[in-house]
């Protein structure tokens, strides 16, 4: 048997991106990365303020979109994907943010040992280069490769918000990925120097070099290959042709909550019956792959601003682009920064044990808003529910991995979430309504002043929420037989095939998921590079 890498690593980001960093690190491994999209070279990706354009450049982006949802008015909900090296690490909001210690202290009690929140702590701090917090903080990295800093935040809508968040009896926090996750602040991001860091420009760009690491871009992966019940690599579709590579010791998938489902559906891992239906080949009866699926959605309270300081300021074309040159060439001014500095994690309800929802202030309205003409100076209150109950899936409409997936999140669908939805829109107001903002709060933009009633405020949520680009939970790891993968990330039923992304999260974590995925690589990289197993020995138990 031909091999051409001892493990194949599909897709490029936050995950793919550090293990093949990892892997690749001890020479005897032979490490190729396939990533379907290009090579990171627009200069937007690397101003901060656009990052909010990124979401829907059509260049760097896989362009899913939602089934109808039921719960928010048959909208179809827009779901960007980064396509790209870096992955949606090319494209995000760029905070730097772990998720709350019982989120993984839950997992250990799914039965997922080693997975526990002191488990994983050093995992974070592996990859973590944090310029902003002390020497011998327990609880940050300051030799990793990913450049983490405190934003200045000194915008004064920034502070005054801030300000009205303590007159309103809520907790400061310096630093949200520490010994506590509660409370008003200003956030961590991965911005160096005025420019976005990626999973690309962390963990590969440094390591591009070496002999036994092949990064190979406009790779599509479409098909898993397999003898029997052992996967022996994928099908690829590169410039009009196909080629088939071969992995001695693994192939992993990478790909995120929406491809790494797809791959294993279009291969035969799946749910038979909905397999068979679509003439797919059955490998393995794994009915949940696909489910389990997982998102934070979030809703916009916003106001006009009385004082004309807003990034309204910036609409002007040539101001616009002024701020773009001056943050890609100098790595300064308003372009330098991503306009969500400030915020904090917060309970809705007292009697609740940990904040169940992450609360951030925009010195601007919103995209969607400007987009519908809303053209003036004004600022946003936004929030998304840490841990929704709602669970969705992935399901593939055909054996041809080209073709996109059904994406329905289902958000919405437990009164739970709905009124965490409308706890946080009066939680937003009443911040929103303290006096160190009365020089710039104007009118209530959004849901406005006449939604006070219950089914107002749900009308609203449902007409206007939005994805918040976190999905997770596809191919979740379990301690149970019905899990798609084991506690070390293998896919249950076959071999020689594991997922490590975003997928694999049992249940959600509460805050932004790029952190927590690059966690679960360098878990997995450790995993592997301790296993003890020579390629050749893998082989020789093949032949046999």
């Amino acid at each position: 048997m031909s091999i051409d890498a001892d493990y194949i690593i599909i897709g490029g980001g936050a995950a793919g991106a550090l293990l093949a960093n990892r892997l690749s690190a001890a020479a005897e491994n032979n490490v190729l990365l396939l990533e379907a999209g290009g090579r990171p070279v627009n200069p937007l990706i690397k101003i901060p303020l656009v990052a909010g354009l990124l979401y829907h450049w059509p260049g760097l982006n896989w362009g899913y979109e939602t089934t109808p949802q039921n719960h928010m008015d048959d909208r179809a909900i827009v779901w960007p994907r980064g396509k790209v090296l870096g992955g949606s690490t090319a494209i995000n909001g760029m905070m730097y943010m772990r998720g709350h210690r019982a989120d993984y202290d839950q997992w250990a009690q799914f039965g997922l040992s080693g997975w526990s929140y002191d488990d994983v702590l050093p995992l974070f701090r592996a990859f973590e280069r944090n310029v902003s917090h002390g020497d011998g903080d327990q609880y940050h990295g300051r030799n990793g490769e990913l450049h983490t800093e405190k934003a200045k935040g000194d915008h004064p809508l920034y502070r005054a918000w801030l300000e009205a968040g303590a007159a309103a009896g809520f907790p400061k926090n310096d630093d949200f990925n520490g010994a506590k996750q509660e409370g008003l602040g200003l956030y961590d991001f991965n911005i160096k120097d005025g420019r976005r860091v990626t999973a690309a420009s962390a963990f590969l760009e440094p390591v591009r070099h070496r002999r036994n690491l092949r990064i190979r871009t406009g790779h599509q992966a479409m098909r898993l290959m397999f003898e029997g019940r052992r996967c022996t690599g994928v099908d690829v579709a590169h410039g009009g042709v196909t080629e088939t590579f071969t992995a001695s010791r693994a192939v992993i998938l990478s790909a995120g909550a929406i491809n790494s489902a797809q791959l294993l559906q279009v291969s035969g891992v799946g749910d038979g019956a909905l397999l068979q239906s679509l003439g797919v080949e059955v490998v393995v009866d794994r009915p949940d792959v696909g489910r389990n699926l997982q998102d934070h959605l979030g809703v916009y309270v916003q106001n006009k601003c009385k004082d004309p300081i807003t990034l309204y300021s910036l609409m002007r074309p040539d101001r616009a682009v002024w701020a773009g040159a001056r943050a890609y060439l100098f790595g300064k001014g308003p372009g330098a920064s991503v306009p969500l500095e400030a915020g904090g994690f917060l309970k809705t309800r007292d009697e609740l044990e940990i904040p169940d929802i992450h609360i951030t202030m925009v010195p601007g309205l919103s995209l969607a808003t400007t987009q519908l003409g809303q053209m003036e100076h004004g600022f946003t209150t936004n929030f998304y529910q840490l841990r929704p109950e709602s669970r969705g899936s992935i399901r593939i409409r055909s054996a041809d991995s080209r073709e996109k997936p059904l994406i329905d999140p289902n958000y919405l669908a437990t009164e739970t979430d709905r009124a965490c939805l409308r706890d946080g829109v009066m939680l937003a107001r009443r911040l929103v309504a303290q006096a160190p903002l009365d020089r710039y709060r104007g009118d209530e933009i959004a849901p406005g002043a006449d939604a006070v009633k219950d089914d107002e405020i749900d009308a609203w949520v449902r007409e206007t929420a939005n994805t918040i680009f976190h999905p997770v939970g596809t191919c979740r790891m379990g301690a149970d037989e019905n899990a798609v993968l084991d506690g070390e990330l293998n896919v249950r039923g076959v071999d020689n095939l594991k997922v490590i992304d975003a997928s694999i999260m049992p249940a959600i974590v509460g805050g932004n998921t790029a952190i927590p995925t690059m966690m679960i690589a360098e878990k997995a990289a450790r995993m592997l590079l301790s296993s003890g197993q020579s390629a050749s020995d893998i082989l020789a138990q093949a032949a046999e």
